[in-house]
């Protein structure tokens, strides 16, 4: 074997070898997406994380800014839903973030802030407040919300643009404390798992063939054959 085929042999042996591990990673990928659509999607097609306990002393709880650009495909936004349930009847809303400034401002109430859910950890930032805000439920201005004596569910379709979600006793009593969570409905996620898949099989193909080139005859002769000769 000259030394030109020898390096080519070796070339394609070294990226096929690369390749595989790529392979593997994509299929790794492609396993945890397909397992979460099938195991952790519940019987409305919900895709949820586990609801964490939000509370303060004050009138409302309400998210951090949550932007949402104009650059993400509509037809990949599902629905929206956020629960809540409460010892007291629970108010759920989203609103444009100005508007919700808006409605608290002059009252008592909690910013939730650097919200981590694995493990689950919040930073309040509290605004302080003696103005009582007007019922939740009765204000216009929520592009969705949500009432209830015990639990109020809130779905929604986003939209782009800067918003909070708020928490709150329905009569905006002071003394808020809710178990949330929040969910989305996302149809796509089986096929994408379905497709990195795909691609994945693609790329171990391509690595195996790699492999299979750059090791073909790579076997060393054995130690004292005699040379064939001609007759």
């Amino acid at each position: 074997m000259n030394t030109s085929t020898r390096k080519r042999r070796t070339g394609l042996a070294v990226g096929g070898a690369i390749l595989a591990l790529v392979a593997t990673g994509v299929m790794a990928v492609a396993g945890v997406t397909i397992w979460t659509d099938l195991d952790k999607r519940d019987g409305s097609g919900y895709l949820s994380a586990n609801a964490h306990r939000f509370s303060t002393p004050a009138r409302a709880i309400a998210t951090d800014e949550v932007t949402i650009g104009t650059e993400v495909p509509k037809r990949l936004i599902g629905n929206l839903r956020v629960q809540a349930s409460s010892a007291k009847p629970v108010f759920v809303g989203i609103a444009r973030k100005a508007r919700v400034d808006a409605y608290l401002a002059g009252t008592s109430y909690s910013t939730a802030k650097d919200i981590d859910v694995d493990p689950f950890k919040v930073t309040y930032v509290t605004h302080h407040g003696s103005t009582t805000p007007r019922r939740p439920a009765a204000q216009t201005f929520w592009a969705a919300s949500a009432v209830g004596s015990e639990a109020a569910n809130l779905t929604w379709k986003p939209k782009s643009g800067s918003w909070s979600i708020v928490v709150m006793n329905a009569d905006a009593s002071p003394g808020v404390s809710a178990n949330v969570t929040a969910g989305a409905r996302l149809a796509w996620l089986l096929w994408a798992g379905i497709g990195i898949a795909v691609v994945g099989g693609l790329l171990l193909a391509a690595a195996t063939l790699m492999l299979v080139g750059g090791l073909r005859g790579s076997r060393p002769a054995v130690a004292g054959a005699a040379p064939a000769t001609a007759l």
